[in-house]
């Protein structure tokens, strides 16, 4: 027997963000005890705050796709067949997902529809979310260019932390990590990154299929919750 759990954040008022973000504020507009027929409220949010997904305009630009693509972004590519959690505790600061923390789930991996790392980061974001805002693990560039070049069933890639790259280095090279995986020049479809997610409810879980309904924000992302079907 099977069941769903979600995976994104709450959004609320005054979240944590990556340093220097505008910070999300929700406004009550209308108010059913200051006399309005209704309660109304009005969100003031980044893209990239919380969990989300990002387009590959946000570092590509030009002509690439933003999320209200739904020809370049179909829905079929937000819905994963046998998603894999994968396990890579990243105990340094701004230490890295490595090719073989991936390889070391064997030939399963080249089956798998999504990988969603579980760099051991997340509980820290409910204790002291600074801490998990800084320094924080990434996928190295070699392995984000290794998933694109010799993963070819992978739609997604999901990371616990603010974000899959290492700003600081990306700031360096070129982003490489998010042109890898989002570049839609490459032979091979593009990869949806989702930033910011609670791998908690899939830890020593069956997955079964994972999916996300994004909104179709014209711009470089948008706000998802990745919902999993497990046993």
């Amino acid at each position: 027997m099977s069941t769903y759990v979600e995976t994104g954040y709450p959004i609320y008022d005054g979240m944590g963000v990556y340093p220097g973000l505008p910070v999300p504020t929700i406004t009550n507009r209308e108010k059913i005890d200051e006399g309005d027929s209704w309660n109304g409220s009005v969100l003031d949010i980044y893209l990239h705050a919380g969990t989300h997904c990002d387009a590959p305009w946000h570092f590509m630009g030009g002509d690439a796709p933003m999320m209200d693509d739904t020809v370049a972004l179909p829905i079929a590519s937000f819905i994963f067949e046998h998603p894999m959690l994968i396990d890579c505790p990243v105990t340094e600061k701004n230490g890295y997902i490595t090719i073989d923390m991936i390889k070391k789930y064997g030939d399963e991996i080249y089956e798998a529809g999504a990988l969603f790392f579980n760099t051991h980061t997340w509980p820290k974001r409910a204790v002291n979310f600074t801490d998990y805002g800084t320094d924080f693990a990434a996928l190295s560039p070699e392995a984000a260019e290794w998933i694109r070049a010799e993963l070819s069933n992978i739609k997604a890639v999901g990371i616990d932390t603010l974000s899959i790259e290492n700003i600081a280095q990306g700031r360096t090279n070129g982003f490489r990590v998010h042109k890898a995986l989002l570049d839609p020049e490459r032979s091979s479809h593009t990869i949806r990154i989702i930033e910011d997610y609670n791998p908690e409810p899939l830890i020593g879980k069956k997955l079964i299929k994972g999916f996300v309904a994004p909104l179709r924000i014209h711009g470089d992302a948008t706000i998802c919750n990745p919902i999993f079907e497990i046993e």
